[in-house]
């Protein structure tokens, strides 16, 4: 063989294995994503850390920037957290542990996330192999959880599945509540992207995964997941009414399959833990009180807030509401930078959704659906560090990006011109 041709073949393969080992870490990390574990003072681990870190490992010289997937809110944001940490250190002679590892390394450590997201996320069948490889891990993670939640309500058998003496399925998220957000963002994400000619999964699996995840959204007893799920819901009526009606439809087919099979015991527990009192904290305060308390801060310190972790040293306890956390530790300048943050990935999905394919319009109404879910969380739990909403940051990101670099251009044609072409073409 003519050793020109074998230099030139190397590469070429050498190329392709990467590409592999990068796309393979890929759906690793989302695959990974819903398997989180807790350590000391509220510092959690995912899984996909690890897929991660082997990513900027073997894959840091194939990561691109790309200018579409960034705006001047992430840097107003990363600017916002740095000045707010220096702020406190300077004015306390100190930083506390849970604002460097907590705060600021969390923010960094979803940063890189969405940075390695957007530079292997190149096509559309990434980011379908992506949501697939998500999908799949939450039901299969819930179908587990849903197995341990019947043995602990049933036998009083308990696992790292359940939560709150065994009553509330929570999953390996750390919280209920974090658990329905998880739960509500995989259903919308299968409500919208399963549709139109090239569905995300077939008619089997989607059924099944909607009866299931609507379940163990149910036995999650997190009533912020159902508000965020009514808030998507509200959406869809306004947009997709069919879509709106299917989905409750088949929620009520998974709240019924879970009332048959726990028979009558199951309504007298859906009614004391949904209709439960209140309370965010151990010490008995609710979110009402919390979020009063730190509007109260805020009313002290407009403008720039009363500092990043000075709620939580102060009241041993978060906001449980991502804007008034915003706005408590930050400021209006912090509210006006987050509102800001969401509203341009809104953005950027619509963009999106209108320069796709028809075959992947679906996929992005999808993802913009699990956004819209994750920012109802934001209400009711501090959802601005959950792994899961990240991701449909950067893949909102990625799909404007592809059909930015898919799209043609178009010549312009004056109204009247097409019609005298015709006529000339027909009469010679």
């Amino acid at each position: 063989m003519d050793p020109a041709v074998v230099f030139a073949a190397r590469p070429a393969l050498a190329r392709k294995t990467r590409v592999d080992v990068l796309l393979a870490l890929l759906v690793g990390y989302a695959a990974l994503l819903p398997f989180e574990w807790g350590v000391e003072n509220m510092l959690r681990f995912s899984a996909a850390d690890v897929a991660l870190i082997l990513a900027l490992f073997f894959a840091v010289s194939r990561l691109r920037y790309r200018p579409e997937n960034w705006s001047v809110w992430h840097y107003s944001l990363l600017a916002l957290f740095a000045f707010s940490t220096l702020s406190v250190a300077a004015r306390a002679g100190e930083l506390q542990r849970y604002v460097y590892l907590n705060k600021d390394d969390g923010l960094v450590a979803l940063f890189l996330a969405y940075a390695f997201l957007n530079s292997a996320l190149a096509s559309w069948t990434r980011i379908r192999l992506v949501l697939r490889a998500f999908v799949i891990s939450v039901v299969l993670q819930n179908l587990v959880g849903l197995g341990a939640w019947v043995a602990s309500t049933r036998f009083g058998i308990d696992s790292m599945f359940v939560w709150d003496n065994g009553l509330r399925l929570g999953g390996l998220m750390g919280d209920a509540n974090a658990y329905g957000g998880l739960l509500a963002t995989a259903l919308v994400i299968c409500e919208g992207a399963c549709t139109g000619r090239e569905p995300l999964f077939k008619n089997s699996f989607l059924y099944f995964a909607r009866v299931t995840l609507a379940a163990g959204l149910l036995v999650s007893f997190s009533r912020t997941a159902w508000i965020s799920l009514g808030l998507v819901f509200l959406f869809l009526l306004l947009t997709r009414f069919e879509t709106a009606i299917r989905g409750l439809f088949l929620l009520l087919c998974g709240a019924a399959v879970t009332v048959i099979l726990m028979g009558r015991s199951f309504l007298a527990l859906f009614e004391d833990l949904a209709f439960r009192p209140e309370v965010a904290t151990g010490n008995g305060r609710t979110r009402v009180d919390l979020v009063s308390t730190g509007l109260q801060s805020f009313s002290r310190h407009p403008f720039f807030g009363t500092g990043i972790g000075s709620f939580f040293a102060q009241q041993g306890s978060i906001e449980h509401n991502s804007a008034v956390w915003f706005l408590t530790e930050f400021g209006l300048v912090g509210l006006v930078i987050f509102c800001g943050f969401l509203g341009w990935f809104f953005l950027k999905a619509r963009s999106a959704y209108r320069r796709a394919p028809i075959p992947q319009k679906p996929i992005v109404f999808g993802v913009t659906l699990g956004f819209i879910a994750m920012a109802g969380m934001s209400l009711g739990i501090e959802a601005f560090y959950q792994r899961h909403w990240w991701l449909t940051f950067a893949l909102i990101a990625a799909s404007n990006s592809v059909a930015l670099r898919q799209r043609r251009p178009r010549l312009f044609v004056p109204a009247g011109f097409i019609p005298s072409i015709s006529r000339r073409a027909v009469h010679g």
